[in-house]
């Protein structure tokens, strides 16, 4: 055996073979670096493994990996991060002016935000790829969380990629110019959104007891139960349950689409976030940082675009706004 396959099973031992393909490879070489030097007496220097900020250019190597195939990934995520971002904040700016007396209407082209959503779609699939997917797992089970060694991380990522589906559908479900041959497809994404509702809560209740208390996850789980009352509708009413709601409350498709959209960018971003933890690219406060940061304006954007576009609702009418069930 080389050096290289010796290297490899000394990694495997202390589990650094399931770190991402490119932390093994720089592990491989500040191995290989480090036993050079020592074979040949001279000081070993190397840089601190946790905590602290990493170099731009070490952080482009660790994202920037041979492990995504063409680099679809990270060319379709950079391309969704940054329209999103750029469309949550134009909404934001927006409804603040309208709040304020100056009726402002967002000034991002909505082409470009419609092509923003496919390329969160192929950045959520080519997410998948089986190179990029924290490891270990041994077939679809472990991938997806189950058993006693099922991976919660990888199947995070699943579930995630999942939602980004629901809730672009969801989105674009409610626009006037959405083709009707593809309203058929209502109730599959009802029914793959309440598989992937209950797979979410498994997951955050399976890491109870690795950090994560009882309450937080209940606190997690339960906003979720708020998507449960589209499923139905979109089960049961499709396109009349979309006409009914919109004729009453004619703000709300704009409304639907925009917490759509958001809620699905989030989703993208944190993943995006916790790959950057996990390629060592940002440290806990960093990620803690970002994803606060994600969820105060995707939860500013909702309540806000809500208020404006259905006033009704914060008027009394909160059992609509929880149910989506237009009044009789």
């Amino acid at each position: 055996r080389g050096p290289a396959a010796i290297s490899r099973s000394r990694l495997r031992a202390t589990g650094v073979d399931e770190a991402p393909p490119e932390i093994m490879e720089e592990a491989l070489e500040k191995k290989a670096s480090a036993e050079a030097a020592a074979a040949s007496g001279a000081a070993v220097v190397t840089p601190r493994s946790s905590g602290g900020t990493v170099s731009l250019n070490l952080a482009i190597q660790r994202m920037w990996t041979r492990a995504d195939y063409l680099h679809v990934h990270a060319i379709s995520g950079i391309i969704h991060t940054g329209i999103g971002l750029i469309y949550i904040l134009d909404v934001l700016a927006a409804d603040l002016a309208t709040l304020s007396g100056t009726p402002t209407s967002t000034q991002l082209p909505f082409d470009i935000v419609l092509f923003s959503m496919l390329a969160g779609a192929a950045n959520a699939v080519s997410g998948l790829q089986v190179t990029l997917m924290p490891r270990p797992f041994k077939d679809v089970w472990q991938l997806l969380g189950f058993g006693e060694d099922g991976n919660l991380k990888s199947a995070g990522f699943v579930n995630t990629a999942a939602f980004y589906f629901i809730l672009s559908y969801q989105s674009l479900r409610v626009l006037p110019s959405y083709p009707e041959f593809l309203q058929t497809l209502d109730p599959a994404f009802a029914f793959a959104s309440l598989l992937a509702l209950v797979h979410a809560i498994f997951i955050i209740n399976s890491w109870v007891g690795k950090g994560l208390s009882q309450g937080f996850a209940l606190g997690i789980s339960l906003p979720l139960l708020l998507n449960v009352p589209v499923s139905y509708h979109l089960l049961l009413g499709g396109q009349a349950w979309v006409e009914n709601l919109s004729t009453v409350y004619p703000g709300w498709p704009d409304l639907f689409f925009s917490a759509n959209y958001a809620l699905a960018w989030a989703g993208s971003f944190v993943t995006l976030v916790l790959s950057l933890y996990e390629r060592k690219v940002t440290d806990l406060n960093g990620r803690l940082l970002l994803t606060v940061f994600t969820g105060a304006i995707t939860f500013a954007l909702i309540p806000l675009r809500g208020y404006l576009s259905v006033p009704e609702w914060f008027q009394g009418q909160w059992m609509v706004m929880l149910t989506l069930t237009p009044p009789s």
